[in-house]
């Protein structure tokens, strides 16, 4: 029986980037706040939230080419950490992270090398 991190798990091949702490705010459906890994790799990006039962962690595989768009915003009205993540699904994924200019442009590139 597979666990949800197994989506975090490398693919052949696959080389991590950088990694650094942040919140995901969830997907256009909506979530609380949950503290966390971003993992960024060649490929995609890969989330693992905090947390004691692994069952109940959040986790998440995004690859670049499924993004479309990104914007930056306002955690909490005040806290200039957000980046709304749009994908070709219909899904906008809420990342909480610092030196968000700096991971915006670094997400771009990622997606400019996918093609």
């Amino acid at each position: 029986m597979s666990k949800p991190s197994d989506i975090l798990e490398f693919q052949p091949g696959e080389q991590e980037l950088k990694r650094i702490k942040g919140d995901f705010w969830g997907t256009s459906a909506g979530r609380a706040q949950v503290p966390g890994t971003y993992i960024f790799t060649d490929r995609r990006i890969l989330f693992r939230g905090n947390g004691l039962v692994e069952a109940l962690r959040v986790v998440f595989s995004l690859p670049y080419s499924a993004i479309v768009s990104m914007e930056p915003y306002n955690v909490s009205l005040f806290i200039p950490t957000g980046i709304r993540v749009n994908t070709q699904d219909g899904k906008t994924f809420r990342v909480s992270v610092l030196k968000r200019k700096e991971i915006m442009a670094f997400i771009e590139e990622q997606r400019q090398k996918q093609g």
